[in-house]
C-alpha cells in the first residue's frame, strides 16, 4: 500500500509488552511505592495528581495547552508543549511530587506524532484533524472491507493511515526525519521520560492500524513504517531518566507506566475494570462508556481493547451534547441563564418530541457526517421549554441504547452533567439510578485511572474508583420513566430513517440564508 516507508520494519509481529531492540524489560521495582504521581495529557490542559495508596490526594495541578488550526480541517498541537505543560502541572502539585515512587501517564488518543532522534519533527496531528479525506478514500478502495473487520471499528479520515499518506505526499522531509511514529500524547511524554517508544493497546485501537483480535499491528495498514512496541497499558514501560527527572521534579530511576489512553483511564478511574460497568459524560460532546466482553458489536459504537484480555470498552460518542443544549438555550429560550433553562425544562415535563442533537455530523447512535439537528413532532401548542428539553432527552436516549442491563447507579461526569434536570432525564430515560459526580472528580478521573493502573502494575492494591467515593445521593428514576420507555421505538425508527433525509439535504443546491 502507498504509506510512507521508514527505517526498519513495522512491529506487527511483536508481542504485546515487547521491547524495541536493545531495550531490556524494566522488571518490578525492588520496593513497592506508596505514592504515585500521574498526568493526563488532554486536549486543553495537562492535569496532574499525586495520590497515595489509600486514595488521598497529596497534590494536584494543571497547565494549559494551545491548539493550532493553520488551515481548514487541520488541527495540531506542539508535542514539546505537552512536555512543558507536564512539567508545569507537576510543579503546581508542590513538594508532594518528590515523594512519588512511580510516574503514570495517560492522555489523548489517535494523534499522529512523528519523533526523530531528540524530539518531534513536526507538530502533532490531532484526532479531530480531517485533512486526509482524499487519502482515506484511496486507502478504503485499496484495503477494502477487511480494514474495518481487522481493526474492529469503522475507519474514517481521522484515523492514522490516511494522515500518514497525506504526510508522504505533502511533507516527505518530515517523514524522512522520523524515527518513530507515536499514536498519542501519553506515548510522547513516556518517550521523552524514558527513551522507550511504546503505544498502549487502547490508544492503538483508535489508530486504524491495530489487528484487534490478534492485538498486534496489522501489516497492510501499517506498511513499512516504524510503529512503536505495543504494551497492554498495565505494566512498567521504562525508568525515568536523570535529566528528565530533573525537569519534572521527580526522582530519577522511578518506574514509568504508560497507562491506557484517556477514554479507558477515565473508565478505570470512575468505575474500575469489571464487565457491565458503565458511566456517562456530558460536556461539550457526550459519551457513554461501557465495559463488555469481546464479541458484543453494537453499530456505530467505538470498540477499544482494554488491558485485560477479552475485555472491550464500548464508547457511544454523541458529537454535540452540551453544545447542542447551549444552542437551544440561546436560540430557543432566548439566552436565559442555565439555571432558568433548567427550571423551564423541569416545569414542562416530558417534551413529547423527538430530537437529534447533531449540529455538525454524528458519531452515535448513527455514524453520519451529514447528520444535522432535528426536532420532530411539534404542534400548535408546543412550547419553547419543550423544545429545549427535547434536546436534553435526545442525548439520554442515545446513551440508553448502549447501557448494559442492571440496576447499578450510572456515574455521571462532565460540566453539563451537573445540571439537575439533565441528571433526572437521564435516570428516567435509562430507568436506572444516576450518580452525579463533582466537578473535581470529573476533571481528574483519567489521572485517577492512571494512578490506579500504576499501583496495580507495581503490585500495590490501588485506591477505590471515584464512583465509590461519591458523597451525594443517586437520582432515582421517577414517574416519567414509563412515558419515556414508550418513546424508545419511535427513536429507533428516527435513527434508522434519518440518514436518507440527511443525504438528500447535503446534496441539495445551496441557498443563501439572509437570517444568518
Amino acid at each position: 500500500m502507498s504509506v510512507p516507508a521508514q527505517r526498519g520494519p513495522h512491529t506487527g509481529d511483536r508481542p504485546v509488552n515487547g521491547r524495541p531492540p536493545g531495550q531490556p524489560a524494566p522488571g518490578r521495582p525492588a520496593s513497592r511505592p506508596d505514592v504515585v504521581v500521574a498526568v493526563d495529557v488532554g486536549t486543553s490542559a495537562v492535569k496532574a495528581l499525586v495520590v497515595d495508596s489509600e486514595g488521598r490526594v497529596l497534590g494536584r495541578g494543571s497547565a494549559p495547552i494551545g491548539t493550532d488550526r493553520p488551515r481548514p480541517g487541520h488541527v495540531e498541537q506542539s508535542a514539546a508543549q505537552w512536555w512543558q505543560a507536564t512539567a508545569a502541572a507537576l510543579a503546581a502539585c508542590g513538594p508532594a511530587r518528590s515523594r512519588a515512587g512511580a510516574f503514570a501517564v495517560t492522555g489523548q488518543m489517535q494523534d499522529l506524532v512523528c519523533v526523530g532522534e531528540t524530539d518531534a519533527v513536526r507538530p502533532a496531528i490531532l484526532y479531530s484533524d480531517t485533512r486526509a479525506v482524499a487519502e482515506y478514500a484511496e486507502l478504503t478502495d485499496e484495503l477494502g472491507p477487511e480494514w474495518a473487520d481487522r481493526i474492529d471499528n469503522e475507519p474514517d479520515a481521522t484515523t492514522l493511515p490516511g494522515k500518514l499518506l497525506w504526510l508522504r505526499r505533502h511533507e516527505p522531509a518530515a517523514l524522512k526525519a522520523t524515527r518513530h511514529v507515536l499514536a498519542g500524547a501519553g506515548g510522547y511524554v513516556v518517550w521523552r521520560a524514558t527513551g522507550v517508544a511504546a503505544c498502549d493497546l487502547t490508544t492503538a485501537g483508535t489508530t486504524g492500524l491495530l489487528d484487534a483480535r490478534r492485538r498486534t499491528w496489522w501489516p497492510p495498514a501499517a506498511g513499512d513504517i516504524e510503529l512503536p512496541a505495543l504494551t497492554s497499558g498495565d505494566t512498567v514501560t521504562g525508568r525515568l531518566r536523570t535529566a528528565e527527572a530533573t525537569e519534572l521534579g521527580l526522582s530519577p530511576g522511578i518506574p514509568v507506566v504508560l497507562c491506557p489512553g484517556d477514554a479507558a483511564a477515565t473508565t478505570i478511574g470512575l468505575v474500575g475494570h469489571e464487565p457491565g460497568r458503565a458511566y456517562a459524560s456530558l460536556g461539550t460532546s457526550g459519551w457513554l462508556a461501557s465495559i463488555v466482553r469481546d464479541g458484543h458489536r453494537p453499530p456505530a459504537a467505538h470498540r477499544l481493547p482494554l488491558p485485560r484480555a477479552g475485555h472491550t470498552l464500548l464508547v457511544g460518542a454523541v458529537a454535540a451534547a452540551g453544545s447542542a443544549a447551549d444552542w437551544a438555550r440561546r436560540t430557543v429560550l432566548g439566552g436565559v441563564s442555565w439555571a432558568e433553562a433548567d427550571a423551564a425544562a423541569s416545569a414542562c415535563g416530558p417534551s413529547g418530541l423527538l430530537a437529534l442533537p447533531s449540529l455538525a455530523g454524528e458519531r452515535f447512535p448513527l455514524r453520519d457526517p451529514d447528520a444535522r439537528a432535528t426536532l420532530l413532532g411539534m404542534t400548535a401548542t408546543t412550547t419553547a421549554p419543550q423544545m429545549y428539553r427535547a434536546v436534553l432527552e435526545s442525548v439520554a436516549f442515545a446513551f440508553a441504547t448502549l447501557l448494559p442491563p442492571g440496576r447499578d447507579p450510572l456515574p455521571l461526569c462532565g460540566e453539563a452533567g451537573l445540571s439537575p434536570v439533565w441528571a433526572r432525564i437521564l435516570a428516567d430515560v435509562t430507568d436506572r439510578p444516576v450518580l452525579p459526580l463533582t466537578a473535581g472528580q470529573s476533571e481528574t478521573a483519567a489521572a485517577h485511572g492512571a494512578v490506579r493502573t500504576a499501583f496495580a502494575a507495581l503490585g500495590v492494591v490501588p485506591p477505590a474508583p471515584l464512583a465509590g467515593q461519591a458523597s451525594g445521593p443517586a437520582v432515582e428514576p421517577g414517574p416519567d420513566s414509563e412515558t419515556y420507555q414508550r418513546l424508545r421505538t419511535a427513536y429507533a425508527v428516527l435513527w434508522k430513517t434519518a440518514p436518507a433525509v440527511f443525504h438528500a439535504l447535503s446534496h441539495a443546491r445551496p441557498w443563501s440564508n439572509p437570517c444568518a
